[in-house]
């Protein structure tokens, strides 16, 4: 399995690419506008992007989602509970996306926006243990996510702190945590 975070500066918006060392095929996660540095690393490793996720509904900035899941032909996957108008394969908790020896699992992570999802990454060629946390917008460099976008701020916190906050509390501690948000973030 291979792995790179793109770093958009002026944002600090993270886009993560996870990819397939046996088949060739590459998951996005989260991808920024720009689509052409996702499409160079892909090709540098010898990967075609088959599968664009969006983790929620973004109101900080402008997704590239459907942008590369229509160039790179890939299939274009969004939480199910997401309103959106476009076609889009829905994905539910618990849900897997499996790529050779990757296996990506859905994981609710409400709060930041009620339909956000995270994926626990797994690389079945080093074990069964997950190695690291896609976490999108629920979690910052040094901070939660915003509560009031897509609900009321104090329900959202509620969400958070009963139910997201928990589930990445119980992970194995050996599980890498990778933000959506890094430094430079609005």
């Amino acid at each position: 399995m291979w792995f790179e975070q793109i770093i958009r500066e002026e944002t600090g918006c993270a886009t993560y690419l996870v990819g397939s060392n046996e088949t060739g095929e590459c998951a996005v996660f989260d991808p920024l506008w720009d689509i052409a540095p996702i499409l160079a690393i892909a090709e540098k490793k010898g990967s075609r992007v088959t599968h664009v996720v969006d983790s929620h509904c973004h109101a900080d900035h402008v997704s590239g989602a459907r942008r590369l899941a229509r160039a790179a032909s890939a299939e274009l996957l969004l939480p199910a509970a997401a309103e959106v108008e476009y076609d889009a394969k829905g994905l539910q908790p618990g849900d897997h996306i499996r790529l050779g020896e990757v296996d990506m699992e859905v994981v609710p992570m409400p709060g930041h926006r009620p339909e956000q999802i995270n994926l626990l990454v797994f690389d079945r060629s080093r074990g069964d243990e997950p190695w690291f946390l896609l976490t999108a917008d629920f979690l910052m460099v040094g901070d939660l996510a915003r509560p009031d976008l897509g609900q009321e701020g104090a329900e959202g916190s509620r969400v958070l702190f009963r139910d997201s906050i928990p589930r990445l509390l119980n992970l194995p501690d050996h599980v890498e945590v990778y933000p959506g948000h890094v430094a430079g973030s609005t």
